[in-house]
């Protein structure tokens, strides 16, 4: 079983930077926002606690941080997150096996997309005039997303998908994210 450090999804990054509680710092041309999760209350938190048990990890942990950063260098932005556990006083590297990875990163992607959907359903309902197009324009330019590939017809086709469905949280019932963009590393 190989064990990894825990990675976040670079547009998962824009997004949680944006959404998430946390101490916030900027130097140089980096902005560095760092979230606390408690391992018994948060319910991120708790998962990532299970996960630790499931894989016979250290599980002597008061708190983990999700570390989000971004860079501008040349014109150009990075995202980079990751997750470092807290324990005697010291940060170090949150690492687990891949799959725990994967769902780690399944989680805050349905996240993610339950936010995308119910602003989406927000925009329309509580607009007459609203156009899906410009709702969706809004929420790429409000997370960066255009940096990932993301675009109108993708979301869109997302969009229309979960509204037939039209429940928000069915999503967890039978299926975890299939991958946009193909973010699956």
């Amino acid at each position: 079983m190989s064990i990894v450090p825990i990675q976040i999804r670079p547009h998962l990054v824009s997004y949680f930077f944006k959404e998430s509680d946390g101490k916030e710092h900027a130097y140089a041309n980096k902005r560095v926002k760092t979230v606390i999760y408690t391992s018994d209350i948060s319910g991120i938190g708790r998962i990532i606690r299970r996960l630790m048990e499931k894989a016979d990890r250290h599980l002597n942990v008061d708190h983990f941080n999700l570390c989000l950063t971004i860079s501008d260098l040349n014109n150009k932005k990075s995202y980079k997150g990751e997750i470092y556990k807290f324990a005697n006083g010291a940060n170090s590297y949150l690492r687990l096996p891949q799959e725990a990875n994967d769902d780690i990163n399944d989680l805050l992607e349905d996240l993610f997309r339950m936010s995308f959907i119910s602003y989406m359903n927000g925009c329309i309902e509580n607009n007459s005039q609203a156009v899906v197009l410009k709702a969706i324009d809004k929420f790429i330019a409000k997370y960066d997303l255009e940096e990932f590939g993301f675009c109108n017809d993708s979301l869109r086709q997302l969009y229309y998908r979960e509204k037939k469905n039209a429940k928000i949280l069915a999503r967890f019932q039978s299926k975890s994210s299939n991958n946009i963009l193909k973010f699956n590393q």
